[in-house]
């Protein structure tokens, strides 16, 4: 994956010309840097940043070092969530890897949000994988080779996004952007439900720090005081390993004396709003993304 694009590059990238670039960059709507010899370089994150906000095509994904999409971006119609799910399954199940994963990205570059990509095509498909298992022995690996794919996808997804600037009154001691940290509890082998979370936190302009699966409670506690999050979660995707309301309560409490908020979700997580004022429960990574904007707001 390439670090940096000319300008030339950027707008052979979106099919658009080079003086039009240059003019998008003069006017700011571009960020550029300057080598020593004072030449324009626009960072990979910026260069995807701008053609999503834009919804410019990616008429030439490999030049993005993204060589897996590009089926999409030039489709000038919507695709649905219930669509680009019923594509996604049937590749997964195909075991058509590449192309799954160039489906997850090119909605991406087109602009979906990663809540969107994870609560529709990535949900729905996962949903319909799982199921395959109970009459179909071969269901068990589908399902965790579409896992590994998701995975894949959403990494790559990750490493592009340019969280939105935050405001310049930020003491220089202090990062300049808040973190958030989470994981999975004691027990809890599952993986996607927090490498989602990580990455709606990011698309929402956090530092974003995934601890993974099976994390003991009292390791996020422990992270919490090392890196003081402002938003902290905790995926719970198997119900045999789901932490009690008695738990979760207390350990958003603990984590609100040290200025956390906690957030809780997946299909083990609890529902409603639990006891804890310190404590909020998501249903889907669309409600998390809008309690962490609203969170950063504060």
């Amino acid at each position: 994956m390439k670090q940096s694009l000319s300008p030339k590059e950027l707008a052979q990238v979106i099919g658009v010309s080079e003086s039009s670039l240059k003019r998008w960059a003069d006017d700011g709507r571009v960020r550029v840097t300057r080598t020593a010899g004072g030449h324009r370089r626009i960072t990979l994150q910026e260069a995807v940043r701008f053609a999503r906000e834009a919804h410019m095509p990616i008429v030439r994904p490999e030049l993005l070092g993204i060589h897996q999409a590009g089926k999409l971006s030039s489709q000038a119609r919507p695709v649905t969530a219930e669509k680009a799910a019923v594509m996604l399954e049937k590749m997964l199940v195909n075991g058509h890897t590449d192309e799954a994963r160039g489906l997850l990205l090119d909605l991406f570059l087109k602009g979906k949000s990663l809540a969107w990509i994870c609560d529709g095509p990535i949900n729905l498909a996962m949903a319909r994988i799982g199921e395959i298992w109970a009459h179909n022995s071969k269901g068990i690996y589908i399902e965790h080779n579409a896992i590994d794919v998701c995975i894949h996808a959403l990494t790559q997804m990750r490493l592009l996004i340019t969280p939105p600037a935050l405001s310049d009154a930020v003491p220089e001691d202090e990062p300049a952007r808040p973190y958030a940290l989470g994981g999975g509890p004691p027990n809890d082998p599952y993986l996607l439900g927090s490498l989602m979370a990580a990455c709606i936190c990011a698309e929402a302009g956090y530092n974003d720090i995934n601890l993974g699966a099976n994390l003991p409670l009292e390791s996020l506690a422990e992270a919490t005081e090392e890196y003081h999050p402002k938003l902290v979660w905790l995926s719970c995707s198997y119900t045999e390993a789901a932490p009690s309301p008695k738990a979760i309560d207390q350990l958003a409490e603990q984590l609100g004396t040290l200025g956390a908020k906690l957030v809780v979700g997946g299909q083990a997580g609890p529902r409603g709003d639990g006891g804890s004022e310190n404590l909020c429960v998501c249903d889907s990574m669309g409600e998390l993304s809008a309690f962490a904007k609203g969170l950063l707001a504060t």
